[in-house]
């Protein structure tokens, strides 16, 4: 035995340490399995499990699924969560992939009683609603006021304060990818520079608050994306009227230069959930439809997005 007590490798030790009995005439092997016989049944030292994992690595399987044996048709589904479900893009995306994601639908207002929206102001941080992003594979995130002549302080709480929170749910949750929906505002101020295609490399010139706040919503997804292995791809999108969204109700020849239609966006928002990106962390797309004449470049997201347009806004047929 070493002078502070402990052992050292050149003392001899008992043959048998196990088999020496104490005074309650129990030997030290008999004693230790007491011990753990008193932590097991003990409730205050039962590990409860956390929040962020709603299944363990056995058996995988996630919101909306159930083993083989169970046969849920929603078995190896996407995840999805979409925030602003009830809204002009939101419930569009909702009725065409009811059948194709495991959808979770949130908004701040629900008009209809609808029992599938999960009713949440998400400009406030609340466990109650972050508790719906754990087991989610991707995050849309389209809550926000859409007046893109709003001023600031209507737009600090739905449009800032929302995307932070929603953002910083999205990451404590574990969630793979964000798709945020931005806008065409952001480069809104090239409307005034004839002639320039407008592509995603040049420089952000937003055209007011609301394509402001569009912008930090890109640049915040894009520290994130670095900062936690995560995927973010924002869309900036043309322009999408409510209901059929027909070329023949736009207001001016600009809105017809970034038209996009009903299709084309679910189609848009479809290759953004599905595509392998690889190594690539961070996305800026354009998205508009296949509009003839058009100044918004599609290369970067056809490229990299997969994604491929298919109405003309002056082909209204199709």
């Amino acid at each position: 035995m070493s002078s502070d007590g402990t052992h050292d490798d050149s003392d001899p030790l008992p043959l048998h340490p196990h088999l020496e009995p104490d005074e309650d005439g129990l030997s030290d092997e008999e004693r230790e399995t007491e011990r753990e016989r008193e932590r097991e049944t003990s409730p205050s030292t039962r590990e409860l499990p956390s929040l962020q994992i709603l299944y363990n690595d056995e058996d995988e399987t996630g919101p909306g699924e159930q083993d083989e044996e169970g046969g849920d048709p929603d078995e190896g589904r996407r995840a999805v969560l979409i925030t602003g479900a009830a809204g002009n893009l939101g419930s569009k995306l909702r009725e065409a992939w009811q059948d194709l994601y495991d959808l979770v639908l949130i908004d701040r207002d629900n008009l209809d009683d609808d029992p599938e929206i999960i009713v949440a102001d998400l400009a406030e941080w609340d466990d109650d609603w972050i508790t719906h992003f754990h087991g989610v594979d991707t995050v849309i995130h389209l809550a926000g006021n859409p007046d893109e002549f709003a001023p600031w302080e209507e737009l600090l709480y739905p449009n800032l304060d929302a995307l932070a929170n929603v953002f910083h749910a999205a990451v404590l949750a574990g969630v793979e990818r964000i798709i945020f929906a931005s806008s065409n505002h952001v480069m809104g101020e090239y409307r005034y520079i004839e002639g320039l295609p407008i592509t995603v490399e040049l420089p952000p010139k937003p055209d007011g608050p609301y394509g402001g706040l569009k912008l930090v919503g890109e640049r915040f997804g894009r520290s994130m994306a670095k900062a936690f292995d995560m995927t973010f791809i924002a869309l900036r999108l043309g322009w999408v009227q409510t209901g059929a969204n027909r070329p023949e109700t736009l207001p001016h020849d600009w809105a017809r230069t970034h038209w996009l239609s009903n299709r084309d966006m679910v189609r848009l928002f479809e290759c953004a959930v599905e595509v392998d990106l690889d190594e690539r962390e961070y996305v800026v797309a354009n998205g508009v439809s296949a509009n003839s004449g058009t100044r918004w470049d599609l290369t970067n997201t056809c490229e990299q997005l997969g994604y491929e347009p298919l109405d003309d806004v002056y082909e209204s047929g199709k």
